[in-house]
């Protein structure tokens, strides 16, 4: 695995990390070998609040290894591509 306090996945793989809108940190969630996992984990993250008001909810991302982030999810606008 590749270091937890990047955004880089390893090799072939799909990165999910989390950003705290409380304290602005970001944190590593888990590494997955396929997309359809990262975002199943991502799905779960997002499917229930963790603050109040919601909108203060944690942040998700799906990078690749590539450090390209793919997806974001909240729980307040669901999971959304980024524009390129």
């Amino acid at each position: 695995m590749s270091n937890t306090f990047s955004n880089k996945a390893s090799t072939g793989q799909y990165r999910v990390v989390g950003y705290d809108q409380f304290d602005y940190s970001e944190y590593f969630t888990d590494e997955l070998p396929n997309l359809d996992q990262a975002l199943q984990l991502l799905k779960t993250k997002c499917a229930a609040p963790n603050a109040t008001p919601t909108s203060f909810s944690d942040v998700y991302f799906i990078y690749n290894d590539k450090e390209e982030m793919l997806y974001k999810g909240t729980f307040d606008n669901g999971i959304e591509q980024p524009v390129r």
